[in-house]
């Protein structure tokens, strides 16, 4: 059998088996899983901090799935460690959000340890002079928020500012 031949009958064969596969369902919109879900402390500081933010006449801060991504990973790592730091296992914040997959143009982070709650944690921040700059800062417009618990139930605080490159 000629090569052409062979060809031609194995494309008729791909035809025969695409044409009796079922019609393929249109695209789904996000599925569940592809949402950003947030916990109810994790919103608690996005909506302080934006609130903050509006005091001081700035826009508020959007959460990014990349930046909760970074956020999250060092507030577990952290937890995990019992150690608060910007610096575990020789990453920096800039590191960890690259590592997220985010392409930034500026990058901050603010850590803390044992508030009980949002507010206690932005009164902290706030009370702090890097710390406040990092929130209100015009130059952000993302955020990633975490907060994780130790083994003793102490809690370990993360927000992850960032512009992306090019926006």
């Amino acid at each position: 059998m000629s090569r052409v031949c062979y060809t031609l009958l194995l494309l008729v064969g791909v035809v025969a088996v695409a044409a009796a596969q079922p019609p393929k369902a249109p695209p789904k919109k996000a599925d569940k899983k592809d949402e950003l879900v947030l916990s109810k402390d994790e919103q608690g500081v996005i909506d302080r901090t934006n609130a903050e933010r509006n005091k001081a006449d700035l826009p508020p801060l959007k959460a990014n799935p990349k930046l909760m991504a970074a956020a999250r990973g060092h507030g577990d790592n952290m937890a995990k460690q019992d150690k608060l730091d910007h610096v575990l296992d020789d990453k920096m914040p800039a590191d960890r959000v690259k590592d997220a997959g985010y392409t930034y143009a500026a990058v901050g982070e603010n850590v803390a340890w044992n508030q009980k709650d949002p507010a206690q944690v932005l009164e902290a921040w706030m009370n702090s002079e890097g710390h406040r700059a990092n929130i209100l800062n015009k130059e952000f417009e993302e955020i990633g928020v975490a907060v994780a618990r130790n083994a003793k139930g102490e809690r370990y605080w993360v927000q992850v500012f960032g512009k992306q490159l090019g926006k």
